[in-house]
Parts: structure tokens; C-alpha cells; sequence
């Protein structure tokens, strides 16, 4: 069931993984803690919250971009500039494939035990509603765009960790 945008809530229901959830790469999506973002002044060191992620959803479907590097379908995101805020990436990655001017809200904070780093990094993650899918735009990190429906299995080449943060965050009522 596809809820509407004023509705409040984008998704009715999906099947929750238990975690920590692994991908192919051996990293680990270890929380996903939904939290004011003012929370966020306890991690705001950029080692340990080096990222930020967007849901994006529209129509009950979440947007994935293929990353042209990693060759899987990962939420629209990545790594913050020195000096910028995570909101302002969550901002400037989004604006990256095409979407600007979105209200973006502030939803969670995901916790990854990662393969390639020996501490825990932090994702603040947010989410963005739109009524209509915009017209996208692929540059040097993204190749194509999908939109995915939550309720659907996972593809191989689908990043587990984000398609769970994408499930998690789109299921919770719009504040």
C-alpha cells in the first residue's frame, strides 16, 4: 500500500532485518538510531561522521543510484567536505544528481562497523518527500538511478545496509 506524501507516512509496512547486517564487502550496518539532529553535536567530528545519506521517496519508492565504482545501488549520499556540515552535504550530494531545493529532514544516525576502518563511523541520515520523480542527472560517481520498492526482494547487486536504512527511515511517520 503506497501512502501519499500528506499522509505522513511513505511506507505502511516491510519486513525489518535483524542487526548487525553484512554486505558482500564484509562491512557491517551495526544501528540505525533515530535521533534529534541536534544529536548529532556529540559526533560531529568528520572521522567519525564522515557521511551523509538521503532517502529520497517518492510514490512509496525510494531512490537508489548505481555507484559507478562500487557497482551496486546505494542510497544518493557520500563523504562531507572539510568544513561543510552534514546537512550541507546531504545538501550539495543531492543537488549532485539533479534534485535541489528539497526540504530535507533530518531522520537517523547509522552506525557501520566497516572493513576498511578499524573504528565505528556514523552516517547522518536524512529524508525528502517529493510529489513527482524530477528528471535525474549521472555524473562521475553516479551511473543510473532506480527506484525501488521497499516491499520488493533485493537485487545481488543492491547494497543491503542502505536498502535497511532506506526501509527503516521510510516507514516512520513524517514528523
Amino acid at each position: 500500500m503506497r501512502a501519499s506524501p500528506g499522509i505522513g507516512l511513505a511506507i505502511m509496512s516491510f519486513a525489518m532485518a535483524d542487526l548487525p547486517l553484512s554486505d558482500r564487502f564484509g562491512s557491517q550496518l551495526v544501528s540505525v538510531r533515530f535521533a534529534a539532529e541536534a544529536e548529532l553535536g556529540a559526533l560531529e567530528d568528520p572521522v567519525v561522521t564522515p557521511l551523509s545519506l538521503i532517502v529520497v521517496i517518492c510514490a512509496g519508492e525510494i531512490l537508489m543510484v548505481l555507484d559507478r565504482h562500487r557497482r551496486q545501488w546505494e542510497l544518493p549520499g557520500g563523504i562531507r567536505e572539510r568544513g561543510e556540515s552534514a546537512r550541507q552535504a546531504a545538501s550539495r550530494e543531492l543537488a549532485e544528481t539533479g534534485i535541489s531545493a528539497a526540504d530535507l529532514g533530518f531522520a537517523a544516525v547509522a552506525g557501520f562497523s566497516l572493513v576498511q576502518s578499524p573504528q565505528r563511523e556514523f552516517a547522518a541520515v536524512y529524508r525528502t518527500m517529493l510529489p513527482t520523480a524530477p528528471p535525474l542527472r549521472t555524473n562521475e560517481e553516479i551511473e543510473d538511478f532506480r527506484w525501488w520498492d521497499p516491499r520488493s526482494p533485493l537485487r545481488d547487486e543492491m547494497s543491503p545496509l542502505d536498502a535497511e536504512i532506506g526501509s527503516r527511515v521510510a516507514s516512520r511517520p513524517v514528523p
